[in-house]
């Protein structure tokens, strides 16, 4: 009876499947923003139908390997997207692109950067949590308004390769905690999760983790294209609280 009803919820959510929602991604990139280098900020705050319009662009992607990299087996190409993106981005910024153009790709980038703090998108070496993948998300949403936003600080040492390699393996981390609580105690479904639970704290975690990582990126874009990028130093205390 509970196969039955994980299958049926299956059926029953969103057709499009594979990344956190849309409303998730733009509160992730909307936080993101808010702490992006103040000139950054102020283009990203102008442009923003431009900015959204990258995030609904990339979104619309979703269900290729370039939207997951796992971990294990090292196949997919999210990795690559992110750092192709970005290099992409820095030329276009030293060229005097459009800042249309710039700023779309930022949004892309915006929700890249989500499905790299996605654990779905990471890890998929436990079948039974394919059945549940679109429910994780949709709660996700659900309970977004009770996260709090943690930003855990630049890293004073940014690397592309070295920095995102963390963000791999700590939401494959993630990935069997999730197993735990849909599959730990019998099966069940989101609805049945408290804020109290593993899965509550791993999503308010990836959360806060996606804005953390997509400010320090944007930190790095802005600083290799010549940006101002003066305020990096009071940015770099970890565990800050943003409203």
């Amino acid at each position: 009876m509970k196969r039955l009803l994980l299958t049926t919820l299956v059926l029953l959510l969103p057709a499009v499947a594979g990344a956190w929602t849309h409303a998730s991604d733009q509160r992730i990139a909307k936080k993101s923003a808010a702490l992006a280098p103040p000139d950054l900020r102020l283009l990203l705050e102008r442009y923003s139908a431009e900015y959204e319009r990258g995030i609904s662009r990339a979104q619309a992607e979703e269900g290729t390997d370039a939207h997951r990299y796992f971990v294990v087996s090292r196949t997919g190409r999210l990795k690559e997207q992110i750092e192709s993106e970005t290099a992409i981005t820095i030329a276009a910024i030293r060229g005097n692109k459009p800042m249309s153009e710039i700023i779309e790709r930022l949004g892309r980038l915006a929700h890249l950067v989500s499905d790299a703090n996605n654990p779905f998108h990471v890890s998929n070496g436990d079948a039974r949590l394919s059945l549940v993948h679109d429910d994780f998300e949709q709660y996700f949403e659900r309970r977004m308004s009770k996260f709090a936003t943690v930003f855990y600080g630049l890293d004073q040492h940014f690397t592309m390769h070295s920095y995102f390699d963390k963000t791999f393996a700590r939401s494959a981390r993630f990935y069997p905690l999730i197993g735990e609580e849909y599959f730990g105690r019998g099966e069940r479904t989101s609805s049945q999760f408290d804020d109290r639970s593993t899965a509550f704290g791993v999503a308010a975690v990836s959360y806060s983790h996606a804005v953390t990582d997509l400010v320090n990126l944007y930190y790095y874009i802005w600083r290799e294209a010549g940006g101002d990028v003066r305020s990096a130093s009071v940015m770099r205390s970890g565990n800050l609280m943003v409203q």
